[in-house]
Formats: C-alpha cells, structure tokens, sequence
C-alpha cells in the first residue's frame, strides 16, 4: 500500500515531521510519501489561507492519486478535502475530519485543543457537516505568536500540554483532539501523563486510510 501525506502548508521541517508521526503508526507493509505545497503559506491560520490552499490541493490530487492507493491531506482545517475526493476516485482523507469522526466513536463528549482560534469559522463547519457540534464539549486555542513553525512544538508544547492536563480534569471528555500538522507526534509524547485519550490527526488518517484501502 502507498499512501501521500500532503501538506498543504509549505514548511518541509513539518511535513518531514508528519511523515515520521506515519511512518510511527502504519502498517509495516505500507509505503509513506510526504509532499509540500509547491505555494502558498508556512502555516494555514485564517479562513481565507484555508481557502486559498483548496484551489493548491485540488490540483494537486488531480495530479498525484493514480500513483497512490490514499491521499491524506495534513493541515488541521483540511483545506480542498470535498473537493479533493470528487476529483479522486480513491480515498481522500483529512487529518481533521478522521480526529474528530474518532473522537466521535469513542464517547459522547470531547474536547479539541489547538493553537489559531481564528480558524474556529473552519472547524465550526467541519462539526455541522459531521453532525458532532453539540459534542465538542471544549475548543481551547493557545493563540501564541509563531514565529517558526518548525519550533511549533519545542516553543509551545509544554503550555499545550498543561491545556490537556486541565480540560482531562475538569471536564469529563472521553478524548481529546490535539490538532494541527505542526503538532503531529506532540501526544504520543505525553499521552501518558494524561488521564484520558489524546487523538493525533496523522495517526487517525493513517489508520483510517489503511482501512479504507483494505475494504475496497
């Protein structure tokens, strides 16, 4: 099996790392390849970024899918995904989408913690056209300055961490989303310090993208 992990932000430090947090959590047998947006912005953080960055996803799945057998697109507002699956006729995933549709299989309430609030328009969206609004129980954005996107995780990761110790504690979710590309891996390295799951977007996709393959 041969899945693409594109990302549709142009920072090759993050899509290297997303390929990692894949290569992590595939299956032995499965091929990960990792691609950057040929143009556009380091990191998606407003409506009309995501926007912009549908019309660079399209072409790009027009062009990549009959080399893959799944095309994973890797930024946390999953920008072009509808689109995207209309132009491919193998499966197209969204690292957003398949976080939240796992949070929603395992309990009723859930929390998503991330770092841009001015992508909340983005996810409100996503969570009407999934049916789960009236689930998510918490949305904490850290609403930090970035000033690599690379760092994301080194500058930021302890406050992120102290955000999920906090929503574990005080509001009864069954899991909790750490979104965004630049954040893949960051759960796996405190998961075990939390009392309930964290989700990773790339892990979810990865799984879920396998299974989708499989089954067809």
């Amino acid at each position: 099996m041969r899945l693409l992990v594109y990302n549709p932000n142009t920072t090759q430090a993050v899509t290297d790392r997303m390929v990692e947090q894949a290569r992590r959590h595939a299956s032995a047998d499965t091929e990960i390849v990792g691609l950057s947006a040929p143009r556009g912005v380091p990191y998606i953080s407003l409506p009309e970024q995501a926007a912009a960055a549908e019309r660079v996803t399209a072409t790009i799945v027009a062009r990549e899918w009959p080399a893959y057998d799944a095309i994973i697109i890797a930024a946390f507002a999953d920008p072009g995904l509808m689109a995207a699956r209309d132009l491919s006729p193998r499966p197209v995933l969204g690292i957003a989408e398949s976080a939240l549709l796992t949070a929603s299989m395992m309990g009723n309430r859930f929390a998503i913690v991330s770092m841009a609030s001015t992508l909340l328009p983005v996810f409100e969206t996503m969570l009407r056209r999934l049916g789960l609004t009236e689930r998510v129980v918490t949305n904490f954005f850290l609403d930090a300055p970035v000033a690599d996107v690379g760092r994301m995780q080194i500058d930021h990761g302890a406050a992120l961490e102290t955000a999920c110790r906090h929503i574990a504690a005080r509001d009864a979710v069954s899991s909790i989303i750490l979104g965004g590309g630049p954040l893949a891996g960051l759960a796996d390295s405190f998961r075990a310090r939390i009392r309930v799951p964290l989700l990773d977007g790339v892990a979810c996709a990865i799984r879920h993208a396998e299974t989708l393959v499989r089954l067809r």
